[in-house]
């Protein structure tokens, strides 16, 4: 009497095999539950299929992010786009002017000191120049000679007033000249300044701003220790079924045996007397 063939042992290769496409099929459903759409007043965020390849025979597909902007962000977009296209076609033409400027020394300060301290003293010196010259004519016709003490004495306030026009002279110009530097480099930048706008020219598009990703957690089923679990079930199964026919089969030969005994030992009563 037989009790079944024993249960085959799983192949380990196939177990893998099994076990890859698991995990592969778990990877693909935490990926897809990860592209979530999402929409905004500025735009959206969109994700499609564009593609994929089989990995072993799973399909594994591959997904395209797709951002988009409202209508409204889109015109702004649209707009500052064409004007940085203006701003860029007019770059080479602010470029030269940028190279003018920069091969365009700057003034001296010691030159612009210079000029702003004569055009502040000239009309003063010319006006004491006037009266000096009437003073000493009036000294002249007054017999007083120069070098006197009189003579001396006379041109003394002539001469302090020259020296003092002379003092805020030089207070005056160095105010004057710090501004006419300020001004001149002013306008030696003012081209560089020019350039740097046109390319920063642009922008008031506001971006959309998303919400993270959050991926679904799907755990990947065991299932080499599933297929070897059932393997083992089956086995057991098969050796407790094993035991119990071995000790059905041991005592219908015990049965057997006492028959058989009882034949040697006194014969058979149902024949003869």
């Amino acid at each position: 009497m037989g009790g079944g063939a024993a249960p085959t042992p799983p192949n380990p290769a196939q177990v893998s095999a099994e076990q890859s496409k698991s995990n592969v099929n778990t990877a693909v459903a935490q990926a897809t539950l990860g592209n979530t759409n999402q929409y905004t007043p500025q735009g959206s965020l969109t994700y499609q299929e564009t593609g994929g390849r089989m990995v072993g025979d799973t399909w594994v597909p591959s997904y395209s992010a797709i951002q988009k902007l409202s209508p409204e962000q889109q015109q702004i977009y649209n707009k500052t786009t064409g004007l940085q296209n203006q701003a860029l076609d007019l770059g080479p033409q602010a470029l030269t002017n940028v190279g003018g400027s920069l091969n365009t020394p700057l003034p001296d300060v010691g030159a612009l000191r210079d000029q702003a301290y004569n055009a502040l003293t000239a009309r003063g010196n010319q006006a004491l120049d006037l009266q000096t010259n009437a003073q000493k004519a009036q000294l002249a016709n007054q017999g007083i000679q120069a070098g006197s003490n009189a003579y001396d004495n006379a041109l003394r306030p002539l001469m302090q007033e020259r020296t003092d026009i002379a003092n805020q002279g030089v207070i005056n110009a160095g105010n004057v000249a710090g501004q006419n530097l300020a001004q001149a480099q002013q306008i030696h930048n003012q081209p560089l300044q020019d350039y740097s706008a046109l390319l920063g020219f642009g922008g008031g598009v506001q971006s959309p701003t998303y919400a993270p990703a959050r991926a679904g957690q799907v755990a990947p089923p065991d299932v080499a220790s599933n297929i070897y679990n059932s393997y083992n079930g089956q086995l057991q199964q098969y050796n407790t079924q094993q035991g119990q026919q071995n000790a059905l089969m041991g005592g219908l030969f015990g049965l057997g045996g006492a028959a058989l005994g009882g034949w040697g030992m006194g014969g058979f009563k149902g024949f003869g007397k």
